[in-house]
């Protein structure tokens, strides 16, 4: 069993870098694409992290990070900077956050001085190789960058680590051989606990917990019913 297991996080961990590579391969090629090569090639990195396989979720990042090299990476350096620099590691450091318990004002603070801190220095390093079209956008870029940056990142974070619950529901869905068989709420996969939090009411769990309440206050409003009949049928005695 623990051979199987440790098999199943292994392939996570070949997949994610498979896809991370295609998705990141596909954003460099084409440039309009680019930022969205960036967001899906970070999920694809979450998939060993729903196993809370954090090695192979690292291995899984250098790989594509070397793999990416003779797909432009190289030509196209600035492009895949910032994977190496914040998108690659991200999820991995979301993984840690949540293992360490830290506190999350304390680690959001972190995560966006480390995102704009990319952004400055990928501006810092690359924008020569391009022609600014605004001269005030030179004066005024590392501000912009810092403010807006910072705001972007609040809502960034957020969509990533629900992106990441997600992740750890339908990779729980396909494996049959861990815990979360039969219903228990296994610690690392969260299973259960993941799916209440993303979808709420809409869960397995949300509807069962609805149809206990009402068959609850069904009874409850039946039992109160009965004493009131049976205390009307006393005083009619009387």
């Amino acid at each position: 069993m623990i051979m199987k297991k440790k098999s199943f996080s292994i392939a996570l961990a070949a997949l994610s870098c498979a896809l991370a590579t295609v998705f990141m391969a596909i954003g460099m090629n084409v440039s309009f694409i680019l930022i969205s090569g960036y967001i899906f090639a970070e999920i694809a990195l979450m998939l060993p992290l729903a196993k809370n396989f954090r090695a192979g979720g690292f291995l899984a990042y250098v790989a594509t990070a070397l793999l990416c090299l003779p797909f432009g990476g190289i030509a196209m350096f600035y492009k895949l900077f910032p994977f190496i620099v914040f998108f690659g590691l991200h999820p991995l450091v979301n993984s840690f956050q949540e293992k360490w318990r830290i506190n999350k004002w304390v680690a959001w603070a972190v995560k966006a001085a480390w995102f704009v801190g990319m952004l400055c220095a990928s501006w810092a390093l690359f924008s020569n190789l391009f022609q600014v079209a605004y001269e005030w956008l030179e004066v005024w870029a590392y501000p912009i960058l810092i403010v807006g940056g910072a705001a972007l990142f609040i809502l960034y974070d957020w969509l990533m680590r629900k992106a990441q619950l997600l992740v750890n529901f339908y990779v729980s869905k396909v494996d049959r051989s861990g815990g979360a068989k039969g219903g228990k709420n296994v610690r690392g996969t969260g299973y259960r606990d993941d799916v209440d939090e993303v979808f709420g009411e809409m869960s397995p769990r949300g509807e069962d917990e609805r149809k206990d309440t009402d068959g609850q206050s069904e009874g409850n409003n039946r039992g109160n019913g009965e004493d009131r009949n049976m205390g009307n049928s006393g005083e009619d005695g009387q």
